[in-house]
């Protein structure tokens, strides 16, 4: 299934003809070329805030986002917005954000899985993107610092990274870039060289947990 026959009419939620008009725009973009250096590739790292939703459980209530590109921290190329009383229009914003670039966050199940869960709540389906789990991926590119899963605090301090807010999912989406530019230091120490690399080594490491 294609990028944009994910966001064909169904039994989803209504969106308005002009963010539909957006969600087609940003369908129609080039499938990101994953065997592009890494210095070649734009990643969109990102973060999600949460609030409780009323019945015991969580629901997205913001998201930020920042991007490395040519290997570099932009802090000019940046996104945040609160979902707020207009979720659909904050999601697609974010969509456009990221462009289809690689998706890196750190702890997929819960940032990756918040955000999937709100895209199809409001826009009625989940785009296929490509999403690199740093909790995942950093034990294989620094097997001398855990050779585990170990928590973004553990990492971050490991290499001297400041968490300034936790709270804030811009903040901690700049920590993550951070992190992300070590990953792509020890990634080039192994000759992983493309973000299909880091995605491939990703699924390895997946598959030996069982998971």
């Amino acid at each position: 299934m294609n990028w944009l026959s994910r966001f064909l009419p169904g039994g989803g939620p209504a969106v308005s003809p002009a963010l539909q008009g957006e969600l087609d725009a940003v369908a129609a973009l080039p499938a990101p070329e994953l065997t592009r250096a890494h210095y070649e590739t734009r990643y969109v790292i990102v973060n999600a805030e949460v609030a409780a939703d009323g019945s015991g459980g969580q629901r997205l209530s913001g998201v930020g986002a920042v991007a490395i590109n040519q290997g570099l921290l932009r802090p000019g190329d940046a996104f945040y917005a609160q979902l707020g009383n207009a979720p659909a229009e904050a999601l697609v914003a974010l969509l456009k954000f990221i462009a289809r670039a690689p998706v890196v966050v750190f702890n997929a199940p819960f940032n990756q899985g918040i955000i999937e869960r709100a895209l199809e709540q409001h826009l009625g389906s989940v785009p296929e993107l490509d999403w690199i789990d740093l909790m995942v991926l950093m034990p294989s590119l620094y097997p001398e610092r855990s050779a585990g899963l170990a928590r973004m605090d553990i990492w971050l301090a490991a290499f001297g990274i400041e968490r300034l807010d936790q709270r804030s999912a811009l903040l901690e989406a700049c920590a993550v870039a951070q992190l992300h530019q070590v990953a792509l230091a020890g990634a080039g120490v192994q000759g992983l060289a493309t973000p299909r690399d880091l995605l491939e080594t990703q699924s390895s490491r997946k598959w030996l947990r069982g998971s």
